[in-house]
């Protein structure tokens, strides 16, 4: 899973092969914690020769914004 929030890059989470994953992640800088926008996708990494394969992104909005 990545996911990508205003102003930064996308960020890995890995899962495990046939398991089922919980995520709950905290990013600790401040810029991440505290935002309106945020991107989310899902990859099926490939490994390094081939590109991922990746959903396309759903854009989640903050209530003010």
């Amino acid at each position: 899973m990545q996911v990508r929030v205003e102003g930064h890059d996308w960020s890995r989470y890995y899962g495990k092969q046939r398991k089922r994953v919980f995520l709950h992640h905290s990013n600790w800088d401040g810029a991440q914690r505290y935002t309106e926008d945020a991107y989310v996708r899902v990859c099926l990494d490939r490994g390094t020769l081939r590109p991922d394969n990746c959903s396309g992104q759903l854009h989640y909005k903050g209530l003010d914004g």
